[in-house]
């Protein structure tokens, strides 16, 4: 958390400290409603998504359940830095706990993350194309939204191919196990898991994906909230610049949230707190965006998307809350004494 409030800090420092002011309190308060609506319907289209993949696997929970659960596992996420894992095992639990088996609560979570991670993709893939084919662009930032293009399409396309040829899959998986468990060992030895657990998460990871494969009619409903949810998160970061007065083309936008959220997941700052601020603007700015205004939205797009759905986390579902965290700690007691 000091190193993510430093970074905001710093973004701060590097800003001309009157224009950021005053660029702050042109900040219309009834555009700012609209953040925080799409923000609202985001996380309902997430949970429909989570809802549908549930009834195709056999596990019926009601909307208004998958709501709380959407709300606290991802709000969970922004408070402790894993990757997401954290979330992932507030889910589990949590499904576990409405007579969900565990092993469909993984599947579930897994379908939905690939999903989650596949659209992502597509929408940056497009965001780099957009830039390329619709903005005059030096040489040099020319060649590196190309490549960026190539890179994101290849990683769809060798996607794509996976999804038919599953012998390709498993070996993938498992050569993306043992990567990054030797990544692991070199960065963070005391923290790396042990290789059969990261074995087992892979082969896990294998059947969610057999399991979608085998049920791709009943997956065209939640890949389409699931499209729908990054369409409007995208939207939040769009509409917070145009609370500060300063429009900007969809195409950029995606660029710049697609890079910021790609670096916050990877990132050991809890909510990618000032990394992805940072990343963002960086981006912003590079693609000529003013520097003050560029970090007033995308400060208005962390108050919406994370600071407010923690809000209500905390205020309408801290029953679930802590039922989750109690019961999570005392799962996390007996594999550490293990370990």
């Amino acid at each position: 958390m000091v190193v993510g409030i430093g970074l905001l800090v710093v973004l701060v420092l590097l800003s001309d400290g009157r224009q950021l002011l005053r660029t702050a309190a042109n900040v219309e308060p009834t555009l700012l409603f609209l953040p925080i609506a799409l923000t609202v319907l985001s996380y309902a289209a997430m949970s429909r998504s989570y809802q549908g993949i549930a009834e195709a696997a056999g596990c019926r929970l009601g909307f208004g359940e998958w709501l709380r659960i959407t709300f606290v596992s991802n709000t969970v996420n922004y408070l402790v830095t894993s990757a997401g894992l954290s979330g992932f095992a507030v889910r589990m639990y949590l499904l576990s706990q409405r007579g969900i088996p565990s092993g469909r609560a993984v599947l579930i979570s897994l379908v939905q993350t690939f999903l989650t991670n596949f659209t992502l993709l597509f929408f940056v893939a497009i965001g780099f194309a957009s830039l390329v084919l619709r903005h005059h662009l030096e040489p040099v930032a020319l060649g590196v939204a190309s490549a960026g293009v190539a890179f994101f399409v290849a990683l769809l396309v060798y996607g794509i191919v996976l999804i038919y040829y599953r012998r390709l899959r498993r070996r993938t998986l498992l050569f993306l196990a043992d990567a990054a468990h030797r990544v692991l060992r070199r960065v963070v030895p005391r923290w790396t898991p042990r290789r059969v657990g990261l074995w087992r998460f892979q082969h896990n990871l294998n059947e969610g994906l057999e399991f979608l494969f085998a049920r791709k009619d009943r997956m065209v409903a939640p890949a389409v909230w699931i499209t729908v949810d990054w369409a409007l998160t995208i939207t939040i970061l769009w509409s917070a610049f145009r609370s500060v007065h300063y429009p900007i083309a969809p195409g950029l936008v995606v660029i710049g949230f697609g890079v910021g959220i790609l670096l916050s997941l990877v990132s050991l700052v809890p909510g990618g707190l000032g990394v992805m601020e940072g990343s963002m603007t960086a981006v912003f700015v590079s693609l000529s965006v003013p520097l003050e205004p560029a970090v007033v939205a995308v400060l208005i797009f962390r108050l919406a998307y994370y600071v407010i759905p923690l809000l209500v986390s905390i205020v309408l579902f801290h029953g679930v809350m802590l039922q989750a965290a109690r019961g999570v700690a005392g799962s996390a007691r007996p594999i550490s004494s293990r370990v």
